[in-house]
């Protein structure tokens, strides 16, 4: 076992890089001649012959096979399927950070002992280092140019080192590179509605449409997270010159509405809160009405996701559509609770949308059942959803979001104690992480919380059980929550630490006197924490998964 390092040098994407790519000329330190800044396209050239080493090949082609697959996720991803071996082909600076980023996931250091198999010949953490750097340097040899393909290649690799950081548990390293980056993309404008998102044009240009989409994907995660402020949130189409379809051509290009949506709606329920003391009419009236807009925009979204139905389950992407659909569903009903509440800080409301949540859970049986139900065989399930396994440590990470975000935001705002606890049982049922969404520790978190607003409420409850069986939920109208108002908390965030031991606080607010009152406490270990993964399934009457099972795209692209 080696001792790693506390962190990674820090990527040079910040503001004074930024402003260097876009208006300095001259500068950068030697160390070797950049290739030729040839357009970036869709065409993929393999990466030069002899511009790696034996290492440095070896971890490529591991990110070829294994990384990307995970990394690119159930819907297509120019980004990480095409535009980074094209750019690889063409940039040292991508081609090293990709190999990086290829042997951190590898040998991932967020769990103990990151030790290194005695096959492997050289040190894996040094290697990932000197990685780190060569994409550095090469980096700052475009910094003095003044050309739109140097910021596409910068965009690029602060991308990996972004997707590297949080892989590592460096979340604020990480989500700074990405708040940079999105500055760089978007070159935010100076007057814009604080209640509206930014907006990442589309253009005819393969590049720069992979980047928008990658970039603003990872916005709406980590700001739902809290690790990006609502001003950074940005939409790929803008909603006032782009109508909705009637029907979506694939499930990548509704997900892709979808999250528009998203950001609008925290947006607008960010600019909410914060002018929460102090709003005028005028404010008020104005928030209604893009709230208005939203939700009308939602409705349309989801009569064109009914007409494209067919189309998911008889496309050329089948079973992977198949899936694609139900989880899109799922962040449909959380976008409709979100989008009808986020004007309101009264947490009494969420109790008018139990049915809602209960959809939610409902649709992600629905998927486990259609996995459990093919009759193919796909690879190795815990690739992407299990504990990391021996020949790949890194395999518990993918910085694609899943089920996670509507699963944990179920067990913040839904106070119906089965379905709170079926979801808690749920983000404990296949742990991994999507990014900084870490499905155990928000577990813990939502059963602090739960607890907390509870106070003991269901204590006598015999139809009340923390270990409830993972089963259908009831489908029968559920009685009314018992948390009173008074106990109910609004606002939570989780502050993750930026080194693997560090502690994990959470934030919240809860009216108190009349006023909201703002708290801060550390994360301690919930139940189930430390049951290895066969006992978590069993306990909760929820068969193991099969040893053959995996979303990723590679593995679910037949029909």
């Amino acid at each position: 076992m080696r001792r790693r390092p506390s962190s990674l040098p820090a990527l040079c994407i910040n503001r004074t890089c930024v402003r260097r790519l876009r208006h300095l000329g001259g500068g950068g330190t030697p160390y070797g001649q950049p290739q030729s800044h040839r357009a970036l396209s869709t065409y993929c050239t393999p990466v030069p012959a002899g511009s790696l080493n034996h290492d440095e090949q070896m971890s490529f082609d591991w990110f070829k096979e294994m990384t990307t697959k995970k990394f690119a996720g159930l819907f297509k991803s120019d980004f990480w399927e095409t535009l980074v071996f094209q750019a690889s082909a063409q940039e040292p600076a991508v081609r090293h950070a990709v190999v990086a980023l290829s042997a951190a996931h590898r040998f991932d250091p967020n769990y103990e002992p990151w030790t290194i198999p005695t096959t492997y010949p050289f040190d894996a953490e040094q290697f990932t280092l000197q990685q780190y750097n060569k994409a550095i340097q090469h980096l700052k040899l475009r910094m003095g140019r003044n050309e739109k393909n140097d910021v596409r290649v910068a965009l690029i690799t602060c991308m990996i080192f972004v997707t590297l950081e949080y892989l590592r548990g460096l979340y604020k390293r990480g989500s700074a590179h990405l708040r940079h980056g999105i500055a760089l993309l978007s070159n935010i404008p100076e007057k814009k509605s604080p209640m509206t998102p930014n907006v990442f044009d589309a253009a005819e240009d393969f590049a720069h449409n992979a980047l928008i989409d990658s970039y603003a994907r990872l916005s709406i995660q980590s700001a739902m997270f809290g690790h990006v402020p609502a001003s950074m949130c940005a939409v790929i189409r803008n909603p006032k010159t782009n109508a909705l379809p009637y029907n979506f051509p694939s499930a990548s290009e509704a997900r892709q509405t979808l999250d528009d949506l998203l950001n609008r709606i925290h947006c607008l329920k960010r600019h909410s809160y914060a002018s929460r003391e102090n709003e005028s009419k005028d404010d008020m009236r104005e928030m209604v009405e893009t709230q208005e807009v939203i939700m009308g925009d939602l409705a349309l979204w989801r009569k064109a996701f009914d007409n494209s139905i067919p189309r998911f389950m008889t496309g050329k992407d089948g079973r992977r559509d198949q899936f694609g659909h139900l989880l899109l569903v799922v962040y449909y009903e959380m976008a409709m609770i979100k989008g009808s509440t986020c004007l309101s800080d009264d947490e009494m409301i969420f109790d008018q949308y139990t049915h809602r949540f209960l959809i939610i859970l409902t649709a992600f049986l629905d998927m486990w059942k259609f996995f459990a139900s093919l009759d193919f065989r796909i690879r190795d399930m815990r690739k992407i959803m299990d504990e990391p396994s021996d020949k790949c440590a890194g395999n518990g990470f993918t910085v694609e979001s899943g089920f996670i975000p509507p699963i944990y935001y179920t067990t913040l705002k839904c106070r119906d104690p089965g379905i709170r606890r079926q979801a808690i049982a749920i983000l404990r049922s296949v742990p991994h992480r999507e990014g900084v969404w870490n499905g155990p520790l928000l577990a813990d978190i939502a059963e602090q919380l739960m607890k907390m607003e509870e106070a003991g409420v269901y204590d006598n409850d015999p139809t009340v059980n923390d270990r409830i069986a993972f089963q259908d939920p009831p489908a029968k109208d559920l009685p009314p929550p018992k948390v009173k108002k008074e106990m109910r908390v609004s606002d939570v965030s989780v502050i993750l630490p930026d080194r693997v031991d560090g502690d994990t606080f959470m934030r919240y607010s809860k009216r108190e006197g009349g006023k909201w009152q703002h708290f801060s406490r550390v994360v301690q270990p919930g139940w189930l924490s430390k049951l290895s993964p066969s006992t978590k399934y069993s306990s909760l009457g929820l068969a193991s998964p099969p040893d053959h099972w995996m979303l990723d795209k590679g593995s679910i692209s037949g029909t």
